[in-house]
């Protein structure tokens, strides 16, 4: 029976279900049967009736199983007229196609039935008619198969090539070389009909693997999409809180920017700048800030409503565009408002923290949208928020453009080296209170402008800063200081002030240095002055820095000690030659017992860690007074001397006003 399953199989032919390639084999078989079924019933039908009107109907019978077998075929017309536009699934083809099969080797066996009966019983005259009809009828019905050629094999053999065999075997000449033509006939019929086939798959598999590789092409190309979509997000998405990053934030300024000039209504740019956050992050570990972070960006998020845009933009700050924000009043309601809700305390792993943020806000218009003007109009309320204290709000006002247009005046200066060399020193003397002997000068720097007028140290040492000039200015000032301290006794030091950028620049020491070396200054004279906030910036590389400097015979000083809330550590963990007493400290502690309690405690502090002490800001006789009493060794200010010019500091620093002033303050 195995060898039966295996010939039936392969003469049904009906292909893989279970493969692409074969579903697409089936599909496309069936749609062409769809179209030559049809055909293959009107094929059988006319040669049916041609039969029948051959043999003047003489030969059969309303009732004979040929008329039954005639009604079938009606039948089975009807049903695939019907058919056309259905759709099966592949299995369902393949019991259609199997159905097909039975019925092609059912109408093939009928139809050869009633021809081989015909020529049996039948009158002899019509022989040639149902031979004629018989064998066009099995030739077309495998053209109707065609595209299914274990079906279309069916008429050929089991219809056309016994009635050709028939033919073959009569006595008669002509009958034997029409059977010999017919079998012929059969012969090339199943060779174009194998042809056919492979040529039918051959086409199919083509077009399956053009659809799949469309398909593979179309799923890369969304699978791309998708990744690069993936990756803008990424690139676009700040990684902490989820926010739009500095570069997204940007971009959706300049859209808005945009639409505002096609005639769009105005907006309002907001900068935030965290209060307190830095605290958090060095007291409590990197973890409970970036945690911070995700919840204050969650309620910015919640708080600021749908059509606002929140970015973060940096460490901890954050940007918004506010549509509909047309006013300066509404401007403000809308920063306080933002700061309101920064304000609620935050609860991480049971800690309870307390944030504020400063809020800067300016109007965008359509005669006033610049883009890299507006964030410099923010960054500027900014700035003003913050110097009103913690939570601050500011609205960019005309005042503030006049400060504006100065700043950017300052900072174009500050870029040019002609101007750099214009800015000047002057010199304060810093004096033993005890004995009045002079200790050092601190170098202070001034600048006059002939179009500015006269810029203090503490707005354009800040813009030097930021614009990234603050280290060829300190090299240009420190060579000027240099100079001037060669004229002085060699008991005079030179002490100088290094900013956050040079104290934290790798290298820093060595330029300094050679800088002394040029000016032929020994490094023994040479005192650095270091703020708590510049150590702040990079510890490690101050560290560095200043242990260069230190083994070269620097002395190094801790600046406005006293004024931050992390000096002690810095005492603890790098080695000072003394401490300069932040003006706070002395102001007012001649009238105030809790004011002189602290500067007492704090005094005892250095003296116990063996560190001289420096109080600036010396300003009245009882602070001077106040300062000996509680052992503060040395002291600058007004009340001693203003800063001097170089020649005026020169004469002083000269050996015998050094001792005369000394006597005189003995005295």
């Amino acid at each position: 029976m195995g060898w039966v399953k295996g010939w039936v199989g392969k003469l049904v032919d009906v292909g893989e279900a279970r493969t692409a390639a074969g579903r697409a084999l089936l599909e496309e078989r069936y749609a062409a049967l769809l179209r030559q079924i049809p055909l293959l019933y009107v094929v059988a039908l006319t040669n049916f009736v041609g039969l029948q009107l051959a043999t003047d109907g003489d030969l059969v019978s309303p009732t004979s199983p040929s008329m039954i077998l005639c009604g079938f075929v009606c039948a089975r017309l009807l049903y695939w007229l019907r058919a056309r536009g259905r759709r099966l699934t592949p299995e369902q083809i393949v019991r259609q196609l199997w159905k097909i099969w039975f019925n092609a080797l059912l109408i093939s066996l009928g139809f050869c039935l009633w021809a081989l009966t015909l020529l049996k019983v039948g009158n002899p005259q019509y022989e040639g008619h149902i031979l004629l009809f018989g064998t066009l009828a099995g030739v077309g019905c495998a053209y109707g198969l065609s595209s299914f050629p274990g079906a279309a094999r069916l008429p050929l053999v089991f219809l056309a090539l016994p009635l050709a065999v028939r033919l073959f075997l009569s006595p008669q000449p002509a009958h034997f070389g029409m059977g010999v033509s017919i079998i012929l006939i059969i012969l090339l019929i199943l060779h174009l009909l194998h042809v056919h086939h492979l040529a039918f798959t051959e086409l199919v598999r083509s077009r399956s693997e053009i659809a799949e590789g469309r398909e593979r092409a179309l799923r890369a190309e969304r699978l791309a999409k998708a990744a690069k979509s993936k990756a803008k997000r990424v690139a676009d998405t700040d990684p902490l809180t989820g926010l739009p990053n500095r570069r997204a934030f940007l971009r959706a300024l300049g859209k808005n920017v945009a639409a505002l000039e096609r005639g769009g209504g105005g907006f309002a740019l907001a900068m935030l700048d965290l209060d307190g956050f830095k605290p958090v992050n060095d007291t409590f570990g990197h973890g409970t800030g970036d945690r911070l972070l995700e919840r204050i960006g969650e309620r910015l998020s919640s708080g600021m409503g749908g059509g606002a845009m929140i970015a973060r933009t940096g460490g901890d700050e954050f940007a918004m565009i506010l549509p509909g924000v047309g006013t300066a009043e509404a401007a403000e309601a809308a920063g306080a408002a933002i700061c309101v809700a920064l304000k609620r305390p935050y609860v991480i792993e049971g800690r309870e923290f307390r944030i504020s943020g400063c809020c800067g806000v300016t109007l965008l218009t359509r005669d006033d949208c610049d883009v890299e003007q507006a964030l410099i109009r923010a960054d500027t309320a900014l700035y003003r928020a913050k110097e009103g204290g913690r939570a601050g709000v500011a609205v960019f006002s005309e005042e503030m453009h006049v400060m504006h247009r100065r700043r950017a005046a300052v900072e174009k200066a500050l870029r040019l080296p002609e101007t750099q060399d214009r800015i000047g020193l002057v010199f304060q003397p810093i004096t033993d209170l005890a004995t009045g002997e002079l200790r050092a000068f601190e170098a202070l720097a001034r600048w006059e402008d002939d179009t500015l007028g006269r810029i203090a140290p503490d707005q354009f040492i800040p813009i030097a800063e930021q614009i990234s000039v603050i280290q060829e200015l300190s090299q240009r000032l420190l060579a000027k200081a240099a100079v001037q301290a060669g004229r002085w006794a060699d008991s005079v030091k030179l002490s100088f002030n290094l900013s956050a950028v040079q104290l934290c620049t790798a290298g820093s020491s060595e330029q300094i240095l050679t800088v002394l070396d040029q000016a032929r200054l020994s490094p023994h004279r040479l005192q650095v002055e270091v703020t708590e906030t510049a150590l702040l910036a990079d510890f490690e590389a101050a560290r560095d820095n200043l242990s260069t400097l230190r083994n070269a015979g620097t002395r190094i000083v801790l600046d406005d000690f006293g004024a931050g809330h992390a000096s002690i550590s810095y005492l603890r963990e790098m080695q000072f030659d003394g401490v300069k007493l932040d003006g706070a400290l002395i102001a007012g502690s001649e009238h105030s017992l809790r004011q002189r309690r602290l500067l007492k405690g704090v005094l005892d502090l250095c003296t116990a860690m063996g560190l001289p002490s420096v109080a600036e800001h010396i300003e009245t006789e009882e602070q001077l007074a106040l300062l000996r009493q509680l052992g503060c060794r040395d002291g600058q200010g007004y009340l001693l001397s203003r800063p001097l010019d170089a020649d005026a500091a020169a004469e002083m620093a000269s050996a015998r006003l050094v001792k005369f002033q000394a006597r005189r303050r003995a005295a």
